[in-house]
């Protein structure tokens, strides 16, 4: 017949349970962390491509805002060339303005020098022919 009173076959049942409680309670906690950091890595993950979003979208920005400037640089260097350009041709048309002037003087420098002649010339005639 039985030799024990089952109280040793109980205690056994009862220490099987408690281990195997134990047991579930560390696989539960395992899988709990292992679930907190595959959270974690994708929130960082996240982070990182939104960060990088973030990146280009500043890197698009001021790549615009640097094409920006450089067109209004060149547009302002094309105005400051035409600028000088209008300067450069007035400078010329007064110059030439200058030299047609000058010109002028000369001509009518020149004009009044031989009317003076001829009228010296018919002075001396003049003289010449009264003192013969």
């Amino acid at each position: 017949m039985a030799r024990g009173s089952g109280f040793r076959t109980v205690i056994k049942v009862v220490k099987a349970i408690d281990r195997a409680q134990k047991q579930a309670a560390r696989e539960a906690e395992r899988r709990h962390k292992q679930g907190e950091r595959e959270r974690a890595k994708k929130q960082r993950e996240h982070d990182k491509q939104t960060r990088q979003k973030d990146k280009e979208v500043a890197a698009k920005e001021k790549a615009k805002i640097l094409a920006h400037e450089k067109e209004q640089t060149a547009r302002e260097k094309a105005r400051i060339a035409n600028e000088k350009a209008q300067v450069a041709r007035e400078k010329s048309q007064i110059i030439e303005e200058r030299k047609r002037f000058k010109k002028t003087i000369e001509n009518a420098k020149a004009a009044y020098e031989k009317r003076c002649e001829g009228r010296e010339s018919l002075r001396n005639e003049f003289v010449n022919l009264e003192l013969r």
